[in-house]
């Protein structure tokens, strides 16, 4: 364990039922701008809480996909601009949050978002509009991270962008704003936020105070996941669900993620997988893996999450997966043998992230791996 370590966590952390409809002594100035996808906005979740802001002018922008794109960044920051947007509010999965932290920066600072991100070469002035974020998922933790993932439609690749100035003011944490998420992502998003916790834990650069976070998070998420998918109005599961993935996004904002998260990459932008999904497929194999590096530290995981050794948690993840109707088989995303190179290819390209793993990572192991999952 490496008993040399920095700790920041500098987003103020507010989680009670009821508090998104709440917040109005969290707004600072008298323009706010509601970040959401579609969904939030058209059943009227994103208005109830823009409504709760009394004395407030409230604009709301609900173009975000799944995987967002500088475009639908750019289109925000726009709008935010002409509004004069004082407040930010990001609501909803990983893809609004990380537009709204980006957007809060944009609103005050020049140009568009390839200025900074992707080959700019202009860095943001500290930011001036505050920045609260709102999870609907359990699982993304992108509300205690100072990293956004935008996919770049001119060079077709996703990638991470992290600023020191995507941290949020307030990370408002709502277990009621979880009630609604339907069954596939509940699954997938309570798997990202596994994959969250077991690659802090893992990781080359873990520390204690990591460590611990993460693995309350992956005791709880395994203990509640099934409860959350199976009872969706279960206020119990719903709570403790939101709060291990906060509790991961914490653990793994201190150390980044590793190559489950790196080969994530191609298969939401090629292949179309969510982000939880496309994350999760891959978590069993590296499991197995990771006992070349870390084999000591990842069979007191597994005894501590009840497992015999780190083989049967590896099978253990993968049954809990097919139980909640997730792929576990690239084939299942329409991968096939010829794809395997490009897909290793390009999660090699996260060299960053893929060298955190415990394990050796080159192209060929990580296409030994992949076809071991296809």
């Amino acid at each position: 364990m490496n008993s040399e370590f920095r700790f920041w966590m500098p987003a103020h952390i507010r989680c009670g039922q009821g508090a998104a409809r709440n917040m109005l002594d969290e707004i600072r100035g008298d323009s706010v701008l509601i970040i959401s996808d579609p969904f939030l906005y058209q059943n009227g979740t994103a208005e109830q809480i823009g409504n709760a802001l009394t004395g407030k002018t409230v604009t709301y922008f609900s173009e975000i996909e799944p995987n967002p794109s500088t475009t639908s960044v750019d289109a925000c920051a726009a709008l935010a601009r002409q509004a004069g947007a004082q407040t930010i509010v990001g609501l909803g999965g990983g893809s609004s949050l990380d537009v709204a932290k980006v957007v809060s920066c944009l609103t005050t600072n020049e140009g568009s978002i390839y200025d900074y991100y992707a080959g700019g070469t202009k860095q943001f002035a500290p930011r001036t509009t505050r920045l609260i974020l709102i999870p609907t998922t359990a699982g993304t933790g992108s509300e205690v991270t100072n990293v956004g993932v935008f996919t770049d439609p001119r060079a077709g690749i996703k990638m991470p962008f992290v600023c020191g100035e995507f941290w949020a003011d307030v990370a408002l944490i709502d277990p009621e704003m979880t009630y609604t998420l339907p069954k596939g992502q509940t699954a997938s998003t309570g798997m990202d936020a596994f994959c969250h916790a077991i690659e802090a834990y893992w990781n080359r650069e873990s520390q204690p105070m990591c460590d611990y976070l993460a693995m309350g998070a992956m005791k709880t998420i395994l203990k509640n996941i099934r409860t959350a998918y199976d009872e969706p109005q279960n206020a119990q599961a719903r709570a403790a669900m939101i709060v291990s993935a906060l509790t991961a996004g914490v653990a793994f904002s201190q150390t980044r993620t590793t190559g489950v998260h790196a080969v994530s990459f191609p298969l939401t932008t090629e292949f179309h997988a969510n982000h939880g999904t496309a994350c999760a497929i891959t978590l069993p194999a590296f499991i197995r893996v990771s006992t070349e590096m870390a084999a000591d530290k990842m069979q007191a995981l597994a005894q501590f999450l009840g497992y015999a050794d780190v083989q049967a948690l590896a099978d253990g993840i993968e049954q809990l997966m097919v139980g909640m109707g997730m792929p576990v088989r690239l084939s299942q995303l329409g991968v096939t043998d010829a794809d395997i190179e490009h897909i290793a290819a390009v999660g090699m390209g996260a060299a960053a992230q893929m060298q955190l793993t415990p394990a050796t990572m080159t192209q060929e192991t990580l296409c030994r791996l992949l076809r071991t999952i296809l």
